[in-house]
């Protein structure tokens, strides 16, 4: 379980339009700003988003603004190529590749990203818990989607799971994260928008283009998310709701969004940043 005063109720992903060039880096360093100002301080990445781009740039503002305001969670297991390695010596250069990027000593959380019940062996656990023993990492977790996330409630041995969490989903689905949560883990949900019906146009900037390729690949891939009738605060509103969710992330590239979502999160607003 994560008891930390930063790791705020809803998280900012560094994650998509933010990890390449859909979004320039000084409109993430604004956007990061006014996730700040808003009183959000958990930010979320990843090595997988764009090549390393994204702790790139949540780095670049952590030097900028000061460590001590954010709550920093990244991944291993799925590297800058995209290729799995699970093993620990892959993890932990990994480890070390992303604390270069984010130009921190430490992170808060990291995540095992989408490791398999077989990938979870007892070597890479041990080497884990070293790392937190070094103060090098200060929780452990894993993220994923499906049941792969059983192995890991079972080994009693991770601070948090980060899964999606939307109304598309069954109550199987919803129940592992009650497990998950009834096991002593923080519970972060993702994918919180998924659902929600979006408003057709023309695109006008890149990041339109860049929420219009993604849409595109799910309709071609087969994956297109189920949709239902709330709208995206509500839907952020009925995952916050949810008894199993401890914090979610969501990924915004509009000042405006970041204020609703810190609204309906019941944020107070932080101290302004120069």
């Amino acid at each position: 379980m994560i008891e930390d005063p930063r790791f705020t109720r809803l998280g900012f992903g560094v994650t998509g339009p933010h990890a390449g060039l859909a979004v320039s880096r000084g409109a993430t360093q604004y956007m990061i700003k006014t996730a700040l100002d808003a009183g959000a301080s958990f930010f979320d990445t990843g090595p997988a988003y764009g090549r390393g781009e994204g702790e790139k740039r949540l780095g670049t503002a952590i030097r900028a603004f000061g460590r001590d305001k954010f709550f920093v969670c990244t991944k291993a297991g799925i590297g800058t190529d995209r290729r799995r390695d699970f093993s620990a010596g892959g993890v932990e250069m990994s480890i070390k590749a992303s604390l270069a990027r984010l130009k921190t000593e430490h992170i808060d959380l990291l995540l095992l990203h989408g490791a398999s019940a077989e990938e979870l062996t007892p070597r890479l656990i041990r080497r884990l818990n070293a790392f937190k023993e070094r103060g090098m990492l200060r929780h452990i977790g894993v993220c994923g989607r499906g049941a792969e996330l059983d192995a890991a409630i079972e080994l009693g041995v991770f601070d948090a799971m980060m899964a999606p969490l939307n109304p598309t989903l069954d109550e199987t689905t919803i129940d592992r994260l009650r497990r998950a949560k009834a096991a002593g883990m923080s519970v972060i949900g993702i994918e919180i928008m998924a659902g929600v019906r979006r408003r057709s146009g023309i695109p006008l900037s890149m990041r339109d283009l860049w929420y219009l390729a993604r849409a595109t690949k799910q309709k071609l891939t087969g994956n297109v998310p189920a949709t239902h009738e709330l709208d995206a605060p509500a839907a952020l509103g009925w995952a916050l709701e949810q008894d199993c969710a401890d914090a979610v992330v969501c990924l915004s590239t509009r000042p405006a969004h970041i204020a609703a979502n810190a609204a309906v999160a019941g944020l107070e607003a932080g101290p302004a940043i120069a």
